[in-house]
């Protein structure tokens, strides 16, 4: 599958200023890939996929560029079959670690319980040491988000050593509904080791077209 990643436009290239570029990461045969790295564009050039009725690109002629610490980055993904290569993924974003740092927690879990949700999620793959302790957020409701929704405002909701923790109702009545996709609840989980804490995941808790009621 073709596994690509955007990038700032370079200079150089007959893209638009502000534009962006997808470059590609490579053709896997399976559905996990460990990603250090990806393929410069050629010059002039907004893309490489050539998958289908086009020859597979030959990535041997094509220069590599190191992923950068404490970057983020955006990524898709589609599958190729004999018909050639179908649709892409909806783009995810990525933070890479800053070296010393831990890594983000993943497999984030939402489910509800009787005194409001259970949030639970799984250690850094690289801690890059012990885990002192996680801190989960949420995005709440202030003046300064109506006035710019896209700049969230996040209140810590826990800070502890556990993996897991409960977000009660009257924490949840202060939530911030997300509306630029499908409305959502927000939260950031980020782990701390003795170097300070690392990048956060970010969840979205989808919600009905309920205002005011989030959690039905």
């Amino acid at each position: 599958m073709p596994f690509s990643k955007e990038t700032s436009s370079n200079p150089v290239t007959t893209t638009k200023a502000g534009e962006r570029q997808w470059c590609d990461v490579g053709i896997f045969k399976n559905n996990t890939a460990l990603v250090s790295q990806f393929y410069l564009l050629p010059k002039g050039k907004q893309s490489i996929s050539k998958i289908g009725n086009a020859d597979v690109p030959d990535y041997s002629l094509l220069k590599k560029q190191d992923l950068v610490p404490g970057t983020g980055y955006r990524f898709r993904v589609a599958a190729i079959n004999g018909c050639g290569i179908g649709p892409f993924s909806k783009i995810s974003e990525f933070k890479t670690c800053i070296p010393g740092f831990p890594g983000a927690p993943s497999a984030v879990r939402i489910s509800k319980n009787v005194e409001g949700i259970h949030l639970s999620w799984e250690p850094p793959t690289s801690p890059s040491g012990n885990i002192l302790e996680y801190s989960a957020y949420l995005a709440i409701r202030t003046a300064q988000i109506q006035d710019n929704p896209s700049q969230l405002v996040f209140m810590r909701i826990y800070c502890g050593l556990k993996t897991s923790c409960i977000v009660t109702t009257g924490q949840l009545a202060n939530a911030h509904i997300d509306y630029t996709s499908r409305p959502a609840i927000v939260f950031r989980i980020s782990a701390k080791n003795e170097k300070g804490y690392g990048p956060a995941t970010q969840v979205r808790w989808l919600q009905g077209n309920n205002k005011k009621t989030p959690l039905n």
